[in-house]
C-alpha cells in the first residue's frame, strides 16, 4: 500500500463516479431526485429498494451508500471520496467524522491515514494539496481552530462514540475547556447546545459536538448498520453532517445505494483469488495435512516464479469446550509433532494470545507460514499472503468464518500472478459430504457480499486424491461429472415423472445402501426434479445438481474450451502512421484551441434576491444566502479576493490536460472577467458562487471539446483522416475475464433464455426485453458461430469511438465463414445514435468485407422485425 498513488481498478471509478454525480445533483436538484438519478441505469442493481430514504432529523442531508464486496477496498474509496465531496460542501478543505464498527478498525485505519506513503493518505493528499490531519477521537484536544482552516482534518472514531441518548454519558458532548479556541468568534448558531447551569449558563457549551455541528461535517461509514440503526435521529443531527457516505459489503434496507460490484468485477480486477478451491475430508487430521501440504506447494510455486510472496495457511480452530478435539493447543502441538512445521513458522492470534501483534507479515524476513485462530481475526487483520484456510469448525457456521475467509480471498498487491495456482484461494473442511461443504461456504460468500449464482461459481471442488506428502496439490481443476448420491435406501420411483425414472440409474452399494446416478443427457429440468425429490435422504443434493449445472455448461462454451475470439478495431491514419483510434483522435483530427472560442458560459446566469444570490446551469438551480462582503471577499480567512484570484481557482479546480498552463489560465481570465464587466456580476456574487461558476466552467469546455470532436467525426465520415481497419490490432475476448456487473438469470416477462452458442457459460443482463428478443434471433442465426453480449465498459469490453467518447455495441459475432459482426440495438434512434451508426458503417466499409455492422431495431422503417433485419444484413 505504498508508494506511488494507486490506480483505480474500472469498478472503482464507476463508484467514485457516481458518487461524484449524485452529491452534484443532490446540491442542485434536491436528494430525492438526485438519488432517482443515480439508480436510473441499475448499476445499484437489486440494491435499489424504492424511493430515496433520508436519515431521520437529517432529511436534507444527502445519504448515500456505496456497496463493494470483501476485498473491494472500502478505504481506499472513502479515502477517495473526500475529495469529491469538496465541491459540494464548497470548502477549500473538509472536516471529516469517520466513524468505524469497532477499535481494531479503527487502530488499523488510523494506522494507515497517519502514513505519510500509505495509499489511503496519499488520495487524500492528493485532493488537498498535502494540507491533511489525522486525528483520533481520543486526541481531539489537540486539533486547534486554525487546523479546521488550514487543512483537511479527519477524525476517526468508532460508532460507539456517539451512541448514546444522554450526551452527558460520552465526553465528546461535555465542555471541555481545551476546545475553547473553537468558539473564539463568539458566534451562536441555531442548534447548537447551550450550558444549563453554572457560570457559563446559557453560552454555547465547549463541547467537541458542538465543535462538529458548527463544521458541518463529512461523515464516513464504515459499515454502519449499528450506527445508523440504533442512534436516534436527535443524536444523529447532534453532530450536523452536511453529507454522509456509507461503505458495506452488506448493505442494510434504506441504504439508499447508489453503486454496487459484484464479486466479479473485483475478480476482473485482480483484487480477489477466485476460484476456491474446496477440499472435503473426513477427519480434521486430513484437513491438516493438505492444508500444510498445499502452502508448502503454493510456496514452491511463488519461489520459482520468483514472487515475493510467502504462502500463509489461516486455521480455524475450535473453540475450548468440553467436547472440542482441535482447540488452538491441540492444532498447534499437531502442527509441530505430527506435521513437523518449525514452532517459529506458527502463531497463534486469539483474545488471550496476541501473536501478531507488532509483526509485519509482508516483510521478506518475516518465517511465519502457519496461523491460528478462533475468530479473533475477523476484524482489523488483513494479510493478502493468506491462501490457504483451514476449518476445523463447522463451514456452515455463521460468524467468523466470513471474516476468516475474507483473509484468504484477498488478492496480493491487487495483481494477478504468473502462475495460475497463485491466483486462487484454498479451502479445507473436515464435513461429512463435499455437497454439505459447499452449500455452507456458499453461505458464507453471500454473508461477505457475493451474489449466490458467483458465490456457486466461486467454488471448485480438489481432487480427492490430493498427495499429502510430495508431488505437489494436484490438478487446478476436476472434470466436472454427473452427480451421484448415496441414499440409505432405494427411493419410491413411480413419484418420478417418467423422464425423471428414464435418467435414474442405481446400485446396491453394498452397505444396505443404493448409489443413485442421473444420465449425463437428462436436461437440466430433469436434474433438478430428482435432486429436490431426494433432498430430505441426501442433504445437499439440490446444491450439488446446481454446481454441476453451472460447471457443466461452463465446459462446453468456446471460452472454456479455449476457442479464441478477435474483432476489428478502428484506426486512422494521422501524420501517414495508422493509429488505434479513441474518442480524442477525433479532436486530433478537427485541432484543439481553446482560446479560439469565445470565454462565454451559455446556460449560466446570476441574480440578486433580498436574502443571496441564486445561480443557473442550464435550467439546474441553487441559492446562497447573503454574507457581508468583507467575509465574502476573503472566504478562505487568507487570501483577498480579485479577478486574478478567481482566475486562478478556476484554472486550479478545473485544469484540462488537453490545454497548456498559459493558455488555461488566459481562458479562466477571460471567463472571470466576463461577467464582471459585460454582465456587471458582483465579485461577491461570483466569489460566493466559485463552486457553481466551476461547474459552468467545466460543463463548457466538455462542450466545446464534444463539438470539435463532432467535427473530427464528419472529417472521418467524409475520407479526410483516412479510416482504416486492420485485422492485426484486433480486440480479442479473454476466454476467463468476462465479469459483467449483472448476469442474465431470467426476468424481462419471458420465460429463460438458455443460449446455445454464447461465447461464455453465462452472459450479461440485459436492459430491456427488446435486447433479450435480439440475443434469442442472433442466437438462432444459422450463420452464427458464436456471439458474445457486450459489456458497457470495463477491460473485457468491444468499443467503438465516437465524439462523446466510447460505445459498446449490444452484441459481438463471429460468423461460420470467418467474418465478425457487430450489433448496437435501439428502441429509437436520437442524434448520438446516427453518429454512432454512421461511425459503425465506415468501420464495415473500411474492413475489407472482413466486418458487418448493423444497427436494429424493434420494427425498422421497411417494416421488418428484428430477426429479419439480421437476416438481411447477410444479403
Amino acid at each position: 500500500c505504498e508508494g506511488a498513488l494507486m490506480e483505480l481498478k474500472d469498478y472503482q471509478e464507476r463508484a467514485l463516479g457516481k458518487l461524484r454525480d449524485f452529491l452534484d445533483a443532490a446540491k442542485w436538484r434536491g436528494v430525492e431526485r438526485a438519488y432517482a438519478d443515480a439508480v436510473a441505469d441499475g448499476g445499484a442493481g437489486a440494491y435499489a429498494r424504492g424511493p430515496y430514504a433520508p436519515v431521520e432529523g437529517l432529511e436534507k442531508v444527502p445519504y448515500c451508500c456505496i456497496r463493494l464486496p470483501t476485498g473491494g477496498g472500502k478505504t481506499l474509496l472513502a479515502a477517495h471520496a473526500i475529495g469529491i465531496a469538496r465541491d459540494f460542501l464548497e470548502k477549500p478543505f473538509v472536516p471529516v467524522i469517520w466513524l468505524v464498527p469497532s477499535n481494531a478498525i479503527l487502530t488499523q485505519t488510523l494506522d494507515a491515514l497517519k502514513q505519510p506513503r500509505h495509499a489511503y493518505r496519499q488520495a487524500i493528499e492528493a485532493a488537498f494539496g498535502g494540507a491533511v490531519a489525522v486525528f483520533s477521537i481520543d486526541e481531539r484536544r489537540q486539533i486547534r481552530a486554525t487546523d479546521f482552516r488550514d487543512k483537511t482534518v479527519i477524525i476517526l472514531a468508532t460508532h460507539q462514540s456517539f451512541n448514546v441518548e444522554s450526551r452527558d454519558d460520552r465526553n465528546v458532548y461535555k465542555t471541555d475547556e481545551n476546545l475553547e479556541d473553537h468558539f473564539a468568534d463568539g458566534a451562536l448558531g441555531e442548534g447548537l447546545d447551550v450550558e444549563q447551569e453554572g457560570k457559563r449558563k446559557g453560552q454555547i457549551a465547549l463541547s467537541f459536538a458542538n465543535v462538529l455541528f458548527r463544521k458541518r461535517p463529512l461523515m464516513i461509514l464504515d459499515e454502519a448498520h449499528n450506527f445508523m440503526t440504533s442512534l436516534s435521529g436527535s443524536i444523529k443531527a447532534r453532530l450536523n453532517p452536511g453529507a454522509i457516505i456509507e461503505f458495506t459489503a452488506t448493505p442494510r434496507p434504506r441504504s439508499n445505494v447508489i453503486a454496487a460490484a459484484t464479486a466479479s468485477e473485483l475478480k476482473a480486477a485482480n483484487m480477489i483469488k477466485m476460484p476456491i478451491h474446496l477440499s472435503q475430508h473426513l477427519s480434521g487430521e486430513q484437513a491438516i495435512a493438505h492444508a500444510v501440504q498445499q502452502r508448502a506447494s503454493l510456496a514452491k510455486i511463488a519461489k520459482a516464479a520468483g514472487e515475493t510472496i510467502r504462502p500463509i495457511a489461516l486455521y480455524q480452530a475450535q473453540a475450548a469446550t468440553e467436547n472440542a478435539i482441535w482447540t488452538v493447543d491441540a492444532l498447534k502441538a499437531h502442527l509441530i509433532g505430527s506435521e513437523r512445521v518449525p514452532e517459529e513458522a506458527i502463531v497463534i492470534a486469539t483474545g488471550n494470545d496476541r501473536g501478531l501483534d507488532g509483526i509485519d507479515l509482508f516483510d521478506p524476513a518475516c518465517k511465519i507460514e502457519h496461523v491460528i485462530t478462533i475468530q479473533a481475526l475477523k476484524e482489523g487483520w488483513d494479510c493478502s499472503f493468506a491462501y490457504v484456510f483451514c476449518s476445523l469448525a463447522s463451514i456452515r457456521a455463521a460468524g467468523a468464518v466470513e471474516q476468516l475467509l475474507g483473509r484468504v480471498l484477498r488478492m496480493p498487491f491487487a495483481t494477478r500472478r504468473a502462475s495460475e495456482e497463485l491466483n486462487r484461494a484454498y479451502a479445507h473442511v473436515s464435513e461429512v459430504s463435499f455437497a454439505l461443504a459447499a452449500a455452507g461456504l456458499k453461505d458464507r460468500l453471500t454473508e461477505m457480499g457475493f451474489d449466490e449464482q458467483s458465490a456457486r461459481d466461486a467454488i471448485i471442488e480438489s481432487p480427492p486424491e490430493l498427495p499429502v506428502t510430495g508431488g505437489g496439490p494436484g490438478p487446478l481443476y476436476v472434470v466436472p461429472q454427473p452427480p451421484v448420491y448415496r441414499l440409505g435406501e432405494r427411493p419410491n420411483l413411480t413419484k418420478f415423472s417418467p423422464e425423471a425414472q428414464a435418467a435414474v440409474r442405481m446400485a446396491d452399494d453394498g452397505a444396505g445402501g443404493v448409489t443413485l446416478a442421473v444420465s449425463r443427457d437428462a436436461p437440466e429440468e430433469v436434474q433438478r426434479e430428482i435432486a429436490q425429490a431426494i433432498e430430505p435422504v441426501s442433504p445437499g443434493a439440490v446444491e450439488l445438481v446446481e454446481r454441476w449445472i453451472a460447471q457443466a455448461a461452463a465446459a462446453a462454451s468456446p471460452a472454456e474450451r479455449g476457442v479464441p475470439f478477435s474483432v476489428p478495431r478502428l484506426h486512422l491514419v494521422i501524420d501517414g502512421e495508422p493509429e488505434l483510434a479513441f474518442p480524442e483522435s477525433f479532436i486530433d483530427l478537427a485541432g484543439w484551441d481553446l482560446l479560439a472560442h469565445p470565454a462565454t458560459l451559455p446556460g449560466f446566469s446570476q441574480t440578486e434576491t433580498p436574502t443571496g444570490y441564486a445561480f443557473d446551469i442550464e435550467g439546474d438551480h441553487i441559492v446562497y444566502k447573503q454574507l457581508q462582503d468583507a467575509i465574502e471577499l476573503a472566504l478562505d480567512d487568507r487570501t483577498e479576493w480579485d479577478a486574478a484570484a478567481l482566475s486562478r481557482f478556476l484554472e486550479r479546480e478545473t485544469h484540462q490536460i488537453h490545454t497548456g498552463h498559459e493558455a488555461y489560465l488566459e481562458y479562466c481570465r477571460r471567463i472571470a472577467t466576463h461577467p464582471l464587466t459585460e454582465k456587471r456580476y458582483k465579485l461577491a456574487a461570483l466569489v460566493r458562487g466559485r463552486f457553481a461558476l466551476k461547474r459552468a466552467v467545466i460543463e463548457r469546455v466538455k462542450a466545446l471539446r464534444g463539438e470539435v470532436a463532432l467535427r473530427g467525426v464528419q472529417m472521418m465520415l467524409d475520407g479526410i483522416g483516412e479510416a482504416v481497419v486492420p485485422t492485426g490490432d484486433a480486440f480479442t475476448f479473454h476466454p476467463h475475464a468476462y465479469y459483467p456487473p449483472r448476469f442474465y438469470e431470467g426476468g424481462l416477462g419471458m420465460p429463460l433464455f438458455r443460449p446455445k452458442k454464447h461465447y461464455y457459460a453465462r452472459m450479461a443482463a440485459f436492459d430491456n426485453r427488446e435486447e433479450l428478443e435480439t440475443a434469442m434471433a442472433l442466437d438462432a442465426l444459422p450463420e452464427v458461430k458464436h456471439w458474445v453480449r457486450n459489456i458497457v465498459g470495463g477491460p473485457n469490453s468491444y468499443a467503438i469511438p465516437y465524439s462523446s467518447g466510447n460505445f459498446y455495441p449490444d452484441f459481438v459475432a463471429e460468423l461460420e465463414d470467418g467474418r465478425r459482426f457487430v450489433i448496437e440495438h435501439k428502441g429509437r434512434m436520437d442524434d448520438s445514435d446516427k453518429e454512432k451508426d454512421n461511425v459503425g458503417r465506415r468501420m464495415a466499409e473500411m474492413s475489407g468485407g472482413k466486418l458487418l455492422y448493423l444497427m436494429t431495431f424493434k420494427t425498422d422503417s421497411a417494416g421488418r422485425n428484428v430477426g429479419d433485419q439480421l437476416h438481411g444484413a447477410f444479403d
